[in-house]
């Protein structure tokens, strides 16, 4: 399958998809029992899309700093809260400034993923870029529904493997 077909098959799978809730809650028990989590200083995360796992929840960890993604000058860079409605309609740091940091735990959305780390975005390419550009500092894990889990997905020369993929999957994180 080619991407733009998985991204309308994905489309299609979340029409009917009504479990969202709960393997959202497996999926943060599953987060919060790694060690990269728990080791991690800095968490780069997202604010979810209606079509996104919310990990809104990992932000009562009072021992972690947490960054957000924005969009400037056609690059992604990630920053503290607060937030606002920014790039796309996402809700994203008020101040764009790169926050500095040494090592992270970087959280990544997607529209679809594989067991071995592919990851098939939106399509703009800027979480491949902010990876491919800083992969010495960052552990990168995925989150995805249990519908957005496939066997292969296509990889081109630019798309990052994510070191670990978690999802709700029975036996699976």
């Amino acid at each position: 399958m080619e991407k733009a077909e998985i991204r309308k098959t994905i489309k299609e799978r979340f029409n009917d998809f009504k479990a969202g809730k709960e393997e959202e809650k497996i999926i943060i028990e599953r987060i919060k029992a790694l060690d990269e989590y728990r080791k991690a200083d800095t968490v780069l995360l997202y604010s979810a899309l209606d079509d996104e796992v919310d990990l809104s929840a990992l932000l009562s960890s009072e021992d972690k700093t947490f960054l957000f993604p924005y969009i400037k000058n056609g690059e992604m860079g990630f920053s503290t809260r607060p937030l606002k409605k920014g790039c796309f309609g996402i809700m994203e740091p008020e101040k764009k400034e790169e926050y500095l940091f040494s090592k992270a735990l970087l959280i990544a959305p997607g529209r679809a993923f594989t067991e071995s780390g592919a990851r098939l975005g939106r399509g703009k390419g800027f979480y491949d870029e902010y990876i491919r550009k800083n992969k010495d500092r960052l552990f990168t894990l995925g989150v995805c529904f249990s519908i957005q889990l496939f066997k292969t997905l296509p990889v081109d020369a630019d798309d990052q493997i994510l070191d670990l993929v978690v999802t709700a999957t029975p036996d699976y994180a």
